[in-house]
């Protein structure tokens, strides 16, 4: 009978807590647990602080980037440059309709009085008029190579070969006061020589075309004149031919 007595209640704790390899196991499962949240927890904090000096490093570069190039001021007088070429573009534009105008800004009020004290310096058509970027009048005469006069008394300044307005004489004179220079370009011919004294209605050459691709070759079918009323001999100080000729 004693053989057949079962114990209840009671519990074999031995497989669990008594084992020291099973005990030796979890504890090197716990610790390497610890030591990977330790390194997760250095890999997060050494990434905020990279990201700390990334930004550091991004704003010391934009203050120089400023500092330096100054975008700002930069953008400004760009957008300045363009304000001041559409105000310029306007009134040139508002002169060419109004030709009759001379208080516009490129200083013709000082030139009043040549205005209409000029003729047409040849018999023919006006292909292209005056305005910001082409500051004269192109004039396609009836006859090919027909004559080219001088638009009024003066000495020759110049003469010679433009690569891109082809054979040119310059003349300078003097209009109640007043010195003006007249260019004539795109010819095939010229008639004078630089210190000659020329009157107005004199032939001074013939015209022709325009340079093609920078050689001597002239634009047969593209013949014409060109001619500017300039406040000096350079080349971009033109003024409106318009106000000065007596159509």
């Amino acid at each position: 009978m004693e053989n057949d007595i079962t114990y209840i209640g009671t519990e074999d704790n031995t497989s669990t807590n008594s084992n020291p390899e099973t005990n030796s196991v979890q504890k090197t499962e716990k610790f390497k647990t610890n030591t990977y949240s330790k390194e997760v927890s250095q890999f997060i904090a050494k990434t905020k602080n990279n990201k700390k000096y990334i930004k550091i490093v991004i704003i010391m570069i934009v203050i120089i980037l400023v500092v330096v190039f100054k975008p700002i001021t930069f953008l400004k007088d760009k957008l300045n440059e363009k304000r001041e070429y559409y105000a310029q573009l306007n009134e040139a534009n508002s002169n060419f309709y109004h030709i009759d105008s001379l208080s516009y800004s490129f200083g013709v009020d000082y030139y009043k009085n040549c205005k209409k004290t000029m003729m047409i310096p040849a018999d023919g058509f006006i292909t292209c008029q005056y305005d910001l970027s082409h500051k004269g009048i192109d004039i396609a005469c009836e006859v090919y190579q027909d004559s080219v006069f001088a638009a009024a008394n003066g000495y020759v300044y110049s003469t010679g070969y433009n690569e891109k307005y082809g054979n040119e004489i310059t003349i300078e004179h003097e209009i109640n006061g007043i010195k003006i220079y007249t260019y004539y370009a795109n010819l095939s011919n010229i008639l004078v020589t630089p210190g000659q004294y020329v009157y107005q209605n004199q032939v001074i050459g013939n015209e022709g075309g325009s340079p093609v691709r920078k050689s001597n070759v002239a634009d047969f079918e593209g013949h014409h004149v060109h001619f500017e009323v300039r406040k000096s001999p350079k080349q971009g100080t033109g003024l409106n031919p318009n106000i000065f000729i007596v159509y």
